[in-house]
């Protein structure tokens, strides 16, 4: 007796997956560790930025990006040059907050493509000491191009935000408590 198999919808998609998901699997593996290598290199990058406070001067780079928008100029020609300009830095700082965090991750990923780990772990836990110190000024102008590309649209979100603080009129001075008279 002869028997003849009749393949079933199931057994064809179990052959059909696993000729599709066998090979990407053993793909995907020779990649992971660099996966791996990169997430760990933007952790101690990360840690430098942090520990260091690299990344400080977002609200500067906030105001010298307002100082040339003409949403700045007509707020100067609503309220007056020191007056918006005092509105300006309040509300610049004030949102800064807001979106340090995402600063600190993107300035350290600049480090992390800049740097290796050797050198990420001198700088991380030497500073300045670092025999690492040097190259880390020379490359500070392609971190600085870098962060231009990738935070664009952080510093033009961050900005609109200040912006629109900055024209709301400022709380009034809360009066100060009357002491009584002896």
């Amino acid at each position: 007796m002869t028997s003849t198999f009749t393949p079933t919808t199931s057994s064809i998609r179990r052959r059909l997956l696993g000729s599709l998901v066998l090979p990407a699997v053993a793909a995907s593996s020779a990649w992971l560790p660099g996966l791996a290598h990169a997430a760990k290199l933007q952790d101690m990058a990360l840690a430098l930025v942090e520990k260091y406070k690299l990344g400080h001067s977002l609200p500067q780079v906030g105001l010298q990006i307002a100082a040339k928008s003409p949403e700045y100029q007509a707020l100067i020609d609503k309220m007056g040059q020191q007056q918006a300009g005092q509105a300006m830095i309040a509300a610049t700082r004030s949102v800064a907050a807001d979106y340090q965090k995402r600063w600190n991750t993107q300035l350290a990923a600049a480090y992390a493509q800049n740097f290796n780990e050797a050198q990420l772990q001198s700088l991380l836990d030497q500073g300045p000491q670092s025999p690492h110190a040097q190259l880390m000024q020379s490359k500070q102008a392609d971190i600085n191009r870098m962060m231009q590309q990738s935070s664009s649209g952080l510093l033009r979100e961050m900005m609109v935000k200040a912006y629109t603080k900055a024209q709301q009129p400022s709380p009034a001075p809360s009066p100060a408590a009357k002491k009584p008279k002896p």
